[in-house]
């Protein structure tokens, strides 16, 4: 139960325009039931919270029922596994993250494009490609990644 209360301030974190929140925060009584017993937790120490805190929780809390079982499902272990990072591994994968974000929208959309072709690859294949390029020399990759964003420049000037 912690874990998904976790999973419902992170969510309310990512996902805070989902509910517009009122100026005094969220009264408990406001809450639909389904968000009530979603933060029953909370309840005795609902009015000690502060408004920007009842809110993330309120907007996570309706941003989890809005989910499928099955996006609950891996939602629930994506944050089981987010929960065994280190510190470090957390804080590299925020900078990431961010710089995702900063990102235009048509690289952003190309990336996940990529993305989803490598996770088409069979789990055989994406290792022999990690493989490969582990296997080149700093050199060999630099190169290869210079070339790839060079590619990338031409693409768009054109």
């Amino acid at each position: 139960m912690k874990i998904i209360l976790l999973f419902i301030v992170v969510i309310g974190f990512i996902f805070s325009s989902n509910i517009v929140a009122a100026e005094n925060g969220v009264q408990w009584k406001d809450l639909n039931p389904e968000v009530q017993q979603l933060l029953k937790g909370f309840e005795p120490r609902w009015t000690s919270l502060s408004e920007a805190r009842q809110n993330k929780l309120a907007i996570g809390a309706n941003r989890w029922l809005s989910l499928t079982p099955a996006q609950r499902k891996n939602s629930s272990e994506r944050f089981k596994k987010w929960n065994k990072l280190s510190i470090d591994q957390k804080k590299t994968l925020r900078k990431r993250f961010d710089r995702f974000r900063d990102l235009p929208p048509a690289t952003q959309d190309r990336l996940r494009k990529k993305f989803t072709q490598f996770k088409s690859l069979t789990p055989e294949q994406r290792s022999k490609l990690r493989d490969r390029f582990k296997k080149l020399s700093p050199e060999k990759r630099r190169k290869i990644l210079r070339h790839m964003k060079n590619r990338r420049a031409a693409r768009r000037r054109h």
